[in-house]
């Protein structure tokens, strides 16, 4: 689950059975076999799509916000869905939830969390950053973006009878956006499906000691998930343990390194993907995009090669991995 999960900032490099086994030691049966369970197991919902923030004229951000108790956090999840910009919402065993959206240049956060009608503290976390993009899109990339939106795995076959294109024209167009760092995705996951307990480990290194705490943290963790960096000396790592004193010790341990100056831990309780604002936003972008004649398309297409190997879009949209 680490090899396909990625992190934030290299959601756009996905790799094949063939790869991951040969990463972690063992044959592509035994990937595919795991990840055949995963899926069957309800954990593994599958992709979404995401566009590049750049290209809404937005940031990628988080923010966390406690709650006075969990009640309030039960019944606030609604209505910070409904916040614009929002793309998920992970909720903690405790009082806080972690909101991942596209910001506003200078946004306030607090005014928007306000103005959804949410009333907690709220704090910004350092942002993990990902990579940015200058492609120009156009209005059927973004039409071939909405179809993908919910479903990242849809086949090609399906979106060109849908959009009256050829499937060619939607794999061209898909790789040059996923090459360009247009688009990305994201794994949807189903936490109380999780074999174990999921945590969510953050960790401050003394300056200067980052990569070393990061290869330190990694071997650590037996079952780790994803890592990322969240600032210039922040690292985030997600994995999943047998119960609650093995993500004690694992904290204590981190906490007791001499490069470590500080370490916190939240246990995850579920993730609410959240689809209906970037639908608009789409929306959006094909009405005012104009969109090509798709014969015009089709030729002008062909005269851009882009290599088969750049293509590492989940498994292949034709619903096998390349």
């Amino acid at each position: 689950m680490r090899e396909l999960w990625g992190s934030p900032d290299v959601w756009n490099v996905k790799k094949s059975y063939v790869d991951i086994a040969a990463k972690i030691g063992v044959d592509e049966e035994t990937v595919r076999n795991r990840i055949k369970h995963l899926r069957d197991t309800g954990f593994l919902l599958g992709y979404r799509l995401v566009p590049n923030p750049v290209l809404l004229g937005r940031a990628l951000a988080s923010i966390n916000i406690e709650f006075d108790d969990t009640e309030s956090k039960k019944e606030a999840i609604p209505r910070l869905a409904k916040m614009e910009g929002v793309i998920n919402i992970g909720s903690s065993y405790d009082r806080s939830v972690f909101v991942t959206l596209f910001a506003s240049i200078a946004q306030d956060y607090s005014k928007l969390v306000a103005d959804a009608g949410v009333r907690g503290e709220v704090s910004w976390v350092p942002g993990l950053g990902i990579r940015t993009t200058a492609f120009r899109m156009t209005g059927l990339d973004w039409e071939i973006v909405g179809l993908l939106l919910r479903y990242a795995e849809k086949k090609q076959d399906e979106i060109a009878k849908q959009l009256k294109v050829s499937a060619r024209t939607v794999k061209r167009r898909l790789n040059m956006m996923m090459k360009e760092a247009a688009i990305f995705t994201m794994a949807m996951v189903d936490l109380t499906k999780t074999e174990g307990i999921s945590y969510r480990l953050r960790v401050e290194s003394q300056e200067g000691k980052k990569s070393q705490v990061e290869k330190l943290v990694a071997s650590k963790i037996g079952n780790l998930i994803f890592q990322a960096s969240d600032s210039q000396n922040g690292s985030v790592f997600g994995f999943n343990g047998a119960n609650v004193a093995e993500g004690s010790d694992i904290l204590e341990w981190v906490r007791q390194q001499p490069e470590v100056k500080s370490a916190s831990m939240t246990i995850a309780e579920r993730v609410v993907h959240v689809f209906d604002w970037i639908e608009s936003e789409v929306e959006q972008r094909v009405k005012t995009e104009q969109v090509p004649d798709p014969s015009t398309v089709r030729k002008t297409g062909q005269m851009i090669a882009v290599p088969r190997h750049d293509v590492r879009l989940v498994a292949s949209f034709e619903g096998r991995v390349p």
